[in-house]
């Protein structure tokens, strides 16, 4: 049982920063293997392993937007870098969470169905395949495009809820699409992971009914959330490694052979 929860452990880690989809990593594998419904707890493990591991490899930058976002406030500046940029993550996550509200009910009905997952990976390969024609461009800031961006990063985030279409694949392509800056790009979608992490933890921990599972197993909880934390945090450096190099649509052939074995098998 042990090396059960530490694998998925690994998996949720590995997927959950690689434009490959968490969600439809888990959705596969318990179709595959006809899983019985992973405990909710363990889900929240995960979940916050990975959210530590942004916290501590963003860390710095964020406190330093935070503290110079203040400042710019408190001194009246002109120009307001680093507020635009957390209003634009503002603006992002309200798009997303009222995308999830309106559409709620089509986007669970198929969680529990692997045979989604051909769709939703083709379309998770065409995202990541466009970012090949911007490869080799330099790039802007953030700060510097229109309340447009947030609005469609805002809905590509939303459409990642759908199991099979990743988060960072549909938050990170857009911006490159935009012209975003490679590094500013991948620190966009990172920050906006947080308050997406922080809703999918609360709306796991509404749900809780026992901790029953936790006090029984506390000694496989830990270890998951260890597990959860480095090797998110090594995931995290990976990618960010791989999207300066302008590989990130590579990723594009994975997810097409995804939906491929997907068909074949659903």
């Amino acid at each position: 049982m042990m090396y059960y929860y530490i694998l998925l452990s690994f998996i949720q880690a590995a997927t959950e920063f690689l434009p490959v989809s968490s969600s439809g990593h888990l959705l596969f594998f318990k179709g595959f293997f006809h899983i019985q419904e992973i405990p909710i707890i363990f889900d929240i493990v995960v979940h916050v392993g990975s959210l530590t591991a942004i916290l501590v490899f963003y860390g710095k930058r964020l406190m330093e937007t935070l503290k110079k976002a203040w400042l710019e406030q408190a001194e009246k500046r002109e120009q307001k870098i680093h507020s635009k940029l957390i209003l634009y993550i503002v603006v992002s996550t309200c798009v997303t969470l009222l995308f999830y509200t309106l559409l709620k009910e089509p986007i669970e009905s198929h969680y529990q169905s692997p045979s989604i997952l051909f769709t939703t990976y083709l379309v998770t390969t065409v995202i990541l395949f466009s970012t090949f024609f911007m490869r080799k461009v330099i790039g802007t800031y953030v700060w510097q495009k229109s309340i447009v961006l947030p609005l469609i990063v805002g809905l590509f985030q939303g459409l990642a809820i759908m199991p099979g279409i990743s988060r960072s694949g549909a938050t990170i392509s857009p911006l490159l699409l935009m012209g975003i800056k490679k590094e500013e790009a991948a620190y966009y979608s990172f920050v906006l992971a947080i308050p997406a992490i922080l809703g999918a933890f609360v709306f796991k921990l509404s749900d809780l009914e026992s901790v029953t599972f936790l006090t029984e197993h506390a000694g496989i909880i830990a270890i998951s959330f260890i597990v959860s934390v480095l090797f998110s945090y090594l995931f995290l450096a990976m990618l960010t490694f791989i999207l300066k190099k302008g590989k990130f649509w590579l990723f594009a052939f994975y997810t097409l052979t995804m939906a491929v074995v997907s068909l074949i098998i659903f």
